[in-house]
C-alpha cells in the first residue's frame, strides 16, 4: 500500500499512480489504470509468476454505496493457487471487501 509520509500527507490516487504492497505473503508493483473518482478504480498487479488487474466499481446508495469487484489474474503462480485452493480468492476477495467497509466507517485517513 502506498505509504503515508512522516509529514501525514496522505497519496493522492489518481491514473497513472503507481506504488508496491503486499497480500497474501506476497509483494506486487501495482499502477492505477482507471480512476474515475467516486464511481470506479482498477489497477494491475505484477509478481513473480502473477500478472493481475483488479477492478472496483462504486455504486452510491442512500445509505452509503455498494463495491462491486472483479479481477483477472494469468501466470504459472496464479494457475497453481486456482488449482490447488480453488476457493482461496473468493474468500481474500470478502477479506479485502470486509476490511475497506470498517476503513470507510471511520471516514477519510
Amino acid at each position: 500500500m502506498p505509504r503515508w509520509s512522516s509529514k501525514g500527507e496522505v497519496p493522492t490516487l489518481r491514473l497513472g499512480s503507481s506504488f508496491r504492497w503486499k497480500t497474501f505473503g506476497v509483494s506486487l508493483s501495482s499502477r492505477v489504470e482507471e480512476f474515475v473518482e467516486f464511481e470506479r478504480v482498477a489497477w494491475s498487479a505484477k509478481a513473480t509468476g502473477v500478472d493481475a488487474y483488479h477492478a472496483w466499481l462504486i455504486e452510491r446508495r442512500p445509505a452509503g454505496c455498494r463495491v462491486l469487484t472483479e479481477e483477472n489474474q494469468n501466470g504459472i503462480a496464479a494457475r497453481l493457487n486456482s488449482t490447488l485452493r480453488p476457493k482461496f480468492m473468493p474468500t481474500m476477495q470478502r477479506d479485502w471487501l470486509d476490511r475497506l467497509q470498517e476503513k470507510a466507517k471511520g471516514g477519510p485517513p
